[in-house]
């Protein structure tokens, strides 16, 4: 897959997409969520991509907002096709139907920060920053960031976080349940999403998207209907054939442990 503002690469059934505009902090033009909805496409169709992980090239953000001066120049019009483009690419996210990593590295602001609630699974460095500076410009996160911040920490610290602009270290980041894991030192955080995507890929992919679509469909709904959304989606993994083959090899697996022991 060839693009122009970032990279993409199969490798062992993970795609690896990198935003790839190191000179302004991988801020996300209008190209860049273009190019990212494409290959979060190329997700969807090929079934050998089995999980996806998403960086930021350069070493000192995953991305640093949208693109100002392009934004700045926009007719209303404009600013509308805008901010559609960006919220079906963070929709999309959430629904392939597989596992997606945000690997998080440096500055994770406004629209990029939006790109990261969007993926299921957040890790990051110990230099890692969030923040939402969009009141300081007139306007609001629009690709989805002011709706879900507060689903994954609360509506009272994420209006908090919205209005004061104030930045968020990765320690309280992870405290807030932002991000699920920081890095160690020595440690690379695309090689650990590297490793986590690894063992999702040794994980029933049924399994995985019915996660997915569950907590996403049931996280506005009452607790009846969210359970009742979950015992569907339980009932059909359980009539797969994968669930048959699964447990019948884990029991062999313990079968065998017992007889060397």
């Amino acid at each position: 897959m060839e693009f122009e503002n970032i990279v993409a690469e199969l490798n062992d059934g993970i795609e690896y997409i990198t935003l790839n505009r190191p000179q302004v902090l991988n801020a996300l033009n209008i190209d860049t969520v273009s190019e990212l909805r494409d290959a979060i496409e190329y997700a969807y169709r090929d079934d050998e991509v089995k999980a996806v992980i998403i960086t930021g090239a350069g070493g000192r953000a995953f991305a640093a907002g949208a693109d100002i001066a392009e934004m700045h120049a926009l007719t209303p019009q404009g600013g509308r096709e805008m901010i559609a483009n960006g919220q079906a690419l963070m929709c999309e996210i959430e629904r392939l139907p597989k596992p997606v990593i945000a690997a998080l590295d440096g500055y994770v602001i406004g629209g990029g920060l939006e790109l990261a609630l969007a993926c299921d699974i957040r890790i990051a460095s110990k230099k890692t920053q969030f923040a939402f500076p969009e009141p300081s410009l007139g306007i609001i996160p629009g690709y989805g960031g002011s709706q879900r911040l507060g689903r994954v920490i609360g509506f009272g610290a994420a209006k908090y976080y919205c209005m004061t602009e104030e930045r968020i270290d990765v320690q309280r980041a992870y405290e807030l349940g932002l991000v699920g894991k920081i890095c160690a030192d020595d440690v690379p955080v695309l090689e650990e999403a590297n490793r986590i995507a690894v063992g999702l890929k040794e994980r029933c992919p049924e399994a995985l998207a019915a996660i997915k679509a569950v907590m996403r469909e049931g996280q506005n709904a009452d607790i009846d209907t969210a359970l009742d959304i979950e015992k569907k989606a339980f009932d059909k993994l359980f009539l797969s054939p994968a669930r048959t083959e699964r447990m019948g090899l884990f029991l062999e697996k313990q079968k065998n442990k017992k007889k060397k022991s």
